[in-house]
């Protein structure tokens, strides 16, 4: 079974801080309106896009919730997305994890590809899913006040913590259902003729915004 030499980290690498002013200003919000709808203050806004500041990971998740949101918001109005399906926007190439893999190699691949999810396939057939969030609070919890050595908890099975399975939609499913899902899961599965060829994620909705 795969492993990470040393120890992993628990918490995924932030998001591209850079992106912050892009989509910002590509959304036509101002510095005001997204420190609103994130829950922060605007001088934190002001201070990121400035590198003025190391923003915490709970912050900048905010941030990017909001513009998530946002999109979905635009999605379900009368924008030209409302025309868009499932298979304009999914990305091809799915990453996932094998329930007997270890959290260890789970956090080396989110880390490596930046995720917050993924989803845990054995033999074909989708059997669960892991979130950063869920790696965070599980870590945290058995390893307070000593409770387990860190080491030994990296090496738990995926099987152990894992979470419901994603939802899985046809490609030719409309982006607005898809985004009715994404407001509750953090991924959407896609499917073709049967077989899981993909998946959607908010991070697809950001790009679609910026492009």
């Amino acid at each position: 079974m795969d492993g990470v030499k040393g120890q992993a980290r628990v918490i995924p690498q932030l998001p591209d801080l850079s992106l912050i002013r892009e989509l910002r200003t590509t959304m036509g919000l101002s510095q005001r309106d997204l420190a609103a709808r994130a829950g922060v203050s605007q001088s934190l806004i002001a201070k990121i896009e400035g590198s003025g500041v190391d923003p915490s990971y709970g912050g900048v998740r905010r941030i990017f919730e909001s513009f998530e949101q946002e999109v979905a918001r635009r999605v379900s109005g009368k924008g030209g997305y409302a025309n868009l399906i499932i298979k304009d926007l999914f990305t091809e190439r799915l990453i996932h994890i094998e329930a007997e893999s270890t959290l260890e190699r789970g956090i080396e691949l989110m880390v490596r590809g930046k995720f917050t999810q993924l989803p845990v396939i054995d033999a074909g057939r989708v059997v669960g899913s892991i979130t950063d969030d869920l790696i965070r609070e599980y870590t945290v919890e058995e390893t307070r006040n000593q409770r387990r050595p860190y080491d030994e908890v990296m090496v738990t099975p995926v099987r152990e913590i894992m979470g419901d399975p994603f939802p899985i939609l046809r490609e030719d499913t409309s982006i607005e259902l898809a985004s009715m899902h994404l407001m509750q899961d953090e991924a959407v599965l896609v499917s073709r003729r049967g077989d899981i060829v993909g998946i959607l994620t908010s991070a697809d909705f950001l790009n679609l915004d910026l492009h």
